[in-house]
């Protein structure tokens, strides 16, 4: 009997320890549970500006599930591509220039003085950064636009121009004459206080692969110097772990910018949508209000009937 007790407790101490192991596995690599549409559509630049030839970025994103090319995305671009490469295990590839070609950011904005207030603009904007009324002046929202270009079309009087907005500017390293070529020392990594890998994040951030540097915590480095001191290269590892934080910052405002911009999209086609429906709801209502007259006209005219063939009949 004791012999049963024991197996019993070493299963159940067994089925705790994989209990507890699949618990810490699941915190320290949690999986992605949204669905592969809306992974995509999350890396897409959601400037709804339809170069790709779909109505907006979430039809384009369920195009790519479906087997769709990568790389028709100009405003997202080669970072775009290559996010899309990475979570689709594709190969990347150049942007497809017959979609447009990659430019600088820009913004639309309205020549107040020659708007003639016509709306056309504001009816064509996919995330409403155009505010004005009919006959009025209108203007741009500067913070919402996306620069999709979709305003310009429709503007009868060309007053709208696109400005683009300065690159921001990098904290570039600088090379000193002593510095040389890394020999895999690794006296930076016995270096680090943070227990990272100086060589490797070196590696990734000279290669531009920023986010496997984000994957290996670049962000834990306290850019105390010490792997800089240690290099026998003389390499500026601080400052590459400088630039890689930047850039990866100016990531993170772009990601916030495109879901900020979905959610002004999302509305906007709600707001489409209720007016639509409100639209249908008025036609159906004028449409039982004609029915209604139409059939009170014959109950009318029915009455008249009778009544004249009753006097007809008094007269004979």
């Amino acid at each position: 009997m004791s012999l049963f007790f024991g197996i019993v407790l070493a299963l159940l101490l067994l089925a705790l320890f994989c209990g507890l192991m699949l618990a810490y596995v699941a915190q320290k690599f949690p999986q992605e549970n949204k669905p592969l549409i809306e992974q995509i559509n999350a890396l897409l630049p959601q400037t709804q500006c339809a170069q790709c030839g779909y109505p907006g970025c979430r039809p384009y994103a369920e195009a790519i599930a479906q087997g769709d090319a990568i790389n028709k995305c100009p405003p997202g671009g080669e970072q775009t591509i290559s996010l899309l490469a990475n979570l689709l295990d594709q190969e990347k590839v150049a942007l497809d220039s017959n979609y447009g070609q990659q430019g600088p950011v820009k913004k639309a904005v309205i020549r107040e003085q020659d708007c003639i207030g016509c709306t056309f603009c504001i009816q064509a904007c996919p995330v409403d950064a155009i505010v004005g009324a009919a006959q009025q002046m209108h203007t741009v929202i500067a913070d919402e636009c996306t620069g999709c270009e979709l305003c310009l079309p429709p503007c009868p009087v060309d007053c709208i121009d696109l400005i683009a907005l300065p690159e921001p500017e990098l904290p570039l390293p600088t090379k000193s004459l002593s510095e040389q070529a890394c020999i895999r020392c690794g006296l930076c990594v016995d270096a680090c206080p943070v227990d990272l890998l100086p060589q490797q994040l070196y590696w990734f951030i000279q290669g531009q692969a920023y986010d496997k540097a984000a994957a290996h915590r670049l962000e834990d480095c306290i850019e105390c110097g010490l792997c800089h001191a240690v290099c026998p290269s003389h390499i500026p590892l601080v400052q590459y772990y400088q630039l890689g934080k930047v850039v990866l910052q100016q990531q993170e405002d772009q990601h916030q910018l495109a879901r900020h911009a979905q959610g002004r999209f999302q509305q906007h086609e709600n707001r489409l949508a209720r007016q639509s429906a409100e639209q249908e709801r008025q036609r159906q209502a004028r449409s039982q209000l004609a029915a209604s007259a139409a059939s009170q006209s014959e109950l009318i005219q029915a009455a008249l009937s009778r009544a004249r063939a009753r006097q007809q009949g008094k007269q004979q």
